[in-house]
C-alpha cells in the first residue's frame, strides 16, 4: 500500500487526473447505476402510488358528489307537497278519475327524468299495495309494467325500516334486457311522508343506470388500455357493482382477484382503495406496474449507452487538456514569482513529498499571501483613520454655528433678564458643551441623547422668547438602545430656525422615538412651521445640495450613510405653510457589547 502511495505521489498531474476519471467512471457504471436504478424505481413507485392515491380519492369525491346530487334531487321530489298529494291521490282514486290521477303522477315523474337521462325508472307503492311507476322505455300509462327488480325491493321491505326516512342506496343489480343490451342499475329508495300529518303515504324507488358509475371510473383512468389500469366499485358485501366488463357485475371481489391472479402484496400490480363514506362502497384501482416502469428501463438503457460513449470521448479530452494544463500551471508559477512583491494572505496546505504542478502553485501562493496580509492591514488602518477624520470634520461644521448662536442668546438675556435665569442657561449650556466635546463619535443610549436634546430645546426656547413649545415622546422600551451622538440634532435645529420661528404664536416641535418593527427604530422630528416646497425637498434630501442654510441636514445624511450604509431610510412630509415632519428609520441596536466595541474603536482612532 505504501509503495502504491509513493508511486501515486510521483505521478504527474495529467496521469493522476486520468486515473481518477477512469476510477470514478467505473464506480459510477458498476455501482451507482445499479443503486440509482433500484432507488429510482422505488422512488417512482412511492411517488406514483401517492399521486394516484390522491387521484383515486378525488374520483371518490366526484362519486360522492354525484350520488349526493341524485339523493338531494330525489329527496326534494319526495318532499314536494304537490307530489305527495299526487301519491296520496292513488289511495282515493276510482275508475272515473283513475286516468287523471295517474296522468298527474306520471307528469311529475317525467319532469324529474327529463333532464336526467341516466335515471331509468321510478316506482311508487302506496300502503294499500298499489304500485305505479314510470319507465322511460315503457309507453303504457294507466297500467305501466313494474320492473321485477323494484317488485323484489318492495317485497323484501328493505325501505320499511327507520333508514327509509333518510333514504337508502342499493347496489347495482340486473334490471332487464332491451334488444341486445342488458341494463344494470343502482337504486335509491325512500319513504314518501306527508309531513304535516306525520303520515307515510308510500315508498318510492328511483333506479339509475350503472353507466354513471362506470363513466366516473373510466374518466379517472390513466389511459384507455384496460390492461394497464382500470377502476371498479364494490359494495359493502364485497360484490362488484361497477366494472368495464358487465359480466363481472355481482361477482365477489375475492373470486375476481383469484380469477385474475391479483394479489395486493404482489409487486406486479398496484392495488389502491378508497371508501365511499355515504354508501359504504369501495373504489378499487388496479395499476399494472410494467406500464409505469417500461419507460424507466428504456431510459436506463439509453443513459448507459450514452454514458459509455461520453466516457470514451471525455477520456481523450482529459488526456489532451491535462497535458495542456500542466504547461499552463507551470507558466502561472513563473508569473506568480513575478508578483510576489504584491501579496495577499491565505495559506494552502501542502502534503510532503508531492511533486505535481498543483503543489508548486500552492507553495508559491503561500509565499505571495504572507506579503499581501501586511498590505491589507495597512490599508484597513488607513481607511479607519480616514473615516474617523471625515466624521469629525462633518461634526465640526455643526458646533461653531451652534455655540455662536447660543452665546449670542445668553448675552442678550443677560441684558434683559435677571441673574438666576442666566445662571440656569449657562449651567445647561456648559453641560451641552461637555456632552459635545467628549469623544465626538461616541455611541450613547437614547436616554442620554434625550437629556442633551432637552437642554438644547430649552435654550432655543429661551432664545426665541418662548415663541414655541416642544414635546418629547419616547417609548420606555427603547431608551436603552444605542445611537451615534448628536446625529438628529441638526433636524431639530432646522425645525427651530427654519420652522417655528416663522410662526407668530403657537409654534410646536414634536420629537417621537419608538420601535418601527423588531429590527428598526424610528426618530420623528415634526413642526408646524413654514414647511418646504417640493423643490427644496428634492434638492436637500435627494440631490444632496445646499439650497440655503441646510449644511446641518446634509451633514446628518452624510453621517447616516457612513454609519448604516443602505440600511436606513429618511421620509419627509412637508408643504408650504403646513409644517414639516422628518422620520428617520435606523437599525435597532441595544447591545452593550456593541457600545463598548464601537467606543473602543473611537478611542483607538484618536
Amino acid at each position: 500500500m505504501k509503495k502504491l502511495l509513493r508511486v501515486w505521489k510521483n505521478l504527474t498531474f495529467a496521469r493522476q487526473l486520468t486515473l481518477v476519471f477512469l476510477g470514478v467512471f467505473l464506480f459510477q457504471l458498476i455501482i451507482v447505476q445499479g443503486i440509482s436504478g433500484s432507488y429510482m424505481k422505488q422512488f417512482m413507485k412511492e411517488r406514483i402510488e401517492e399521486s394516484y392515491q390522491n387521484a383515486l380519492k378525488q374520483t371518490m369525491l366526484n362519486l360522492e358528489a354525484s350520488l349526493s346530487g341524485y339523493k338531494n334531487a330525489i329527496d326534494e321530489l319526495f318532499r314536494n307537497t304537490d307530489f305527495v298529494l299526487a301519491v296520496n291521490a292513488l289511495n282515493n282514486m276510482d275508475s272515473e278519475n283513475e286516468w287523471k290521477v295517474k296522468l298527474n303522477l306520471d307528469n311529475y315523474m317525467k319532469d324529474f327524468m327529463t333532464y336526467r337521462s341516466e335515471v331509468r325508472n321510478m316506482t311508487i307503492r302506496i300502503e294499500s299495495g298499489l304500485q305505479y311507476g314510470y319507465d322511460r322505455q315503457e309507453l303504457e300509462l294507466l297500467n305501466p309494467k313494474i320492473s321485477m327488480l323494484h317488485q323484489d325491493y318492495f317485497d323484501s321491505g328493505i325501505f320499511e325500516d327507520s333508514q327509509g326516512l333518510k333514504g337508502k342506496w342499493v347496489s347495482t343489480a340486473y334490471l332487464d334486457r332491451k334488444g341486445t343490451r342488458e341494463y344494470y342499475v343502482f337504486s335509491y329508495g325512500k319513504q314518501v311522508v306527508e309531513w304535516y300529518a306525520n303520515r307515510q303515504v308510500g315508498i318510492g324507488i328511483v333506479s339509475i343506470e350503472e353507466s354513471v358509475l362506470a363513466d366516473i371510473c373510466e374518466n379517472a383512468q390513466l389511459n384507455d388500455n384496460k390492461n394497464a389500469n382500470y377502476i371498479m366499485i364494490v359494495d359493502e358485501e364485497g360484490k362488484i357493482i361497477s366494472h368495464y366488463n358487465k359480466k363481472m357485475l355481482g361477482k365477489s371481489i375475492q373470486d375476481y382477484f383469484q380469477e385474475k391472479g391479483l394479489n395486493e402484496a404482489d409487486t406486479h400490480n398496484m392495488i389502491l382503495r378508497e371508501t365511499v363514506s355515504s354508501t359504504g362502497w369501495e373504489m378499487i384501482s388496479v395499476l399494472d406496474e410494467d406500464y409505469i416502469y417500461h419507460r424507466l428501463y428504456e431510459i436506463q438503457r439509453i443513459v448507459l449507452l450514452f454514458s459509455v460513449a461520453l466516457a470514451v470521448i471525455v477520456l481523450f479530452l482529459v488526456l489532451y487538456v491535462s497535458k495542456k494544463m500542466s504547461k499552463y500551471i507551470s507558466d502561472i508559477v513563473v508569473a506568480m514569482n513575478k508578483v510576489q512583491g504584491g501579496k495577499l494572505n491565505a495559506k494552502v496546505g501542502i502534503r510532503q513529498g508531492e511533486k505535481n504542478e498543483i503543489s508548486l502553485i500552492a507553495s508559491h501562493f503561500n509565499i505571495m499571501m504572507e506579503t499581501v496580509n501586511d498590505q491589507m492591514e495597512t490599508i484597513r488602518d488607513s481607511g479607519q483613520r480616514e473615516k474617523e477624520a471625515e466624521l469629525r470634520a462633518l461634526e465640526a461644521q455643526i458646533n461653531p454655528h451652534f455655540i455662536y448662536n447660543t452665546l449670542d442668546s445668553i448675552n442678550w438675556l443677560a441684558i434683559e433678564n435677571d441673574q438666576k435665569e442666566i445662571s440656569n442657561m449657562l449651567g445647561k449650556f456648559a453641560q451641552m458643551l461637555r456632552y459635545q466635546i467628549q469623544k465626538s463619535n461616541k455611541i450613547v443610549s437614547i436616554e442620554e441623547e434625550l437629556v442633551y436634546l432637552e437642554q438644547y430645546l430649552y435654550l432655543q426656547k429661551v432664545r426665541f422668547m418662548d415663541s414655541f413649545e416642544y414635546v418629547i415622546e419616547c417609548q420606555q422600551t427603547v431608551k436603552g438602545c444605542l445611537i451615534h451622538k448628536m446625529i438628529f440634532q441638526p433636524f431639530i435645529e432646522n425645525a427651530v430656525l427654519h420652522g417655528v420661528t416663522y410662526v407668530d404664536r403657537g409654534g410646536l416641535i414634536k420629537i417621537q422615538i419608538g420601535e418601527q418593527d423588531e429590527k428598526h427604530l424610528y426618530f420623528t422630528v415634526s413642526d408646524n412651521g413654514q414647511g418646504m416646497t417640493e423643490e427644496q425637498r428634492r434638492l436637500i434630501f435627494i440631490e444632496r445640495k445646499n439650497p440655503g442654510n441646510s449644511i446641518g441636514v446634509l451633514n446628518v445624511l452624510a453621517r447616516l450613510d457612513l454609519y448604516y450604509g443602505m440600511d436606513y431610510e429618511v421620509k419627509v412630509e412637508s408643504e408650504p405653510g403646513g409644517g414639516t415632519a422628518i422620520r428617520t428609520i435606523i437599525p435597532k441596536r441595544c447591545s452593550e457589547e456593541l457600545r463598548e466595541e464601537e467606543n473602543e474603536n473611537t478611542d483607538s482612532g484618536g
